[in-house]
């Protein structure tokens, strides 16, 4: 009788071990939970306090524009269908290969200067591709990303490509005008550059080209006391359009107030490319 006794005792004694066994694995779990929810959301609020609040207005971090490019198009003659779709190429390709927080910025020469200055200016935001699983829906920034920026910097383009042909072309004006109005470009932690669309024949007031005023007369008339010199180390693109009619201007004098112009602004040497159509 009394061994009877003694194993139901340890059968009890074994149920309860057993459940007291069950219930510390069950708070194990449970805290372990509790501790990876409090790590995952910490990495979350780092994560997002990194990148900070994103601008409405701009698409920019509240850190403001990582890298800068100003793109300025010449289009006081109209370009050809095939210069047309080639600038929309390059365009594209620049925009697909800049980082995130990029500032983008579009302006145009006009012989209005009401039409100077930036008609596009927003960073670039996140793709549905850079978007992070853990915290972010891949799908929802993707249409964003279209909605607020892609869509908006074609619509742009396409109507800067429809304009008429116009008299003058005041490519130093419109260039500052753009510059002056891309947000960040003065300050960006990164790059700048800018990408000039353009004949780069100048015929303005203050200098035309076609008067045979080149760098002499611009130094003579105060032009390089107005100049910014707010291309420190900025890079420059020339994407030039080529003119055949029988007044060009001699290339002399192009060549060689472009060269002494971006050098007394403070730039690299630029580049320059044709935007041919042969």
């Amino acid at each position: 009788m009394m061994a009877r006794n003694r194993t139901k005792s340890k059968r009890r004694r074994s149920k309860r071990k057993k459940g007291s066994e069950t219930s510390n694995l069950v708070w194990t779990i449970v805290i372990v939970a509790c501790v990876g929810l409090l790590v995952g959301v910490g990495f979350v609020s780092q994560k997002l306090i990194a990148k900070g609040v994103v601008d409405k207005a701009t698409l920019c971090h509240s850190d403001g524009a990582l890298n800068v490019t100003s793109i300025l198009l010449d289009l006081t003659d109209p370009l050809s269908v095939t210069q047309q779709s080639r600038l929309k190429t390059i365009i594209s390709r620049e925009v697909e290969e800049a980082s995130v927080d990029t500032m983008i910025a579009l302006g145009v020469v006009s012989e209005d200067s009401v039409n100077w200055g930036a008609k596009f200016a927003k960073c670039k935001p996140a793709t549905g591709d850079d978007a992070n699983g853990l915290y972010e829906n891949p799908a929802i920034i993707a249409e964003r990303y279209e909605k607020e920026f892609t869509k908006p910097i074609q619509l742009t383009l396409n109507s800067m490509l429809t304009g008429a042909t116009e008299n003058q072309s005041p490519i130093m004006e419109a260039l500052q005008s753009l510059i002056s109005q891309t947000p960040s470009f003065a300050d960006a932690r990164g790059h700048r550059k800018i990408i000039m669309v353009s004949d780069m024949l100048q015929h303005s007031d203050n200098l035309s080209f076609y008067r045979n005023q080149g760098w002499d007369y611009f130094t003579q008339h105060n032009g390089e006391q107005r100049l910014a010199g707010n291309l420190s180390s900025a890079s420059i693109e020339i994407l030039r359009i080529p003119r055949t009619a029988v007044n060009i201007p001699p290339n002399e004098i192009v060549e060689d107030f472009w060269v002494r112009y971006f050098d007394r602004q403070g730039s690299r040497p630029p580049t320059v490319t044709s935007l041919g159509d042969l």
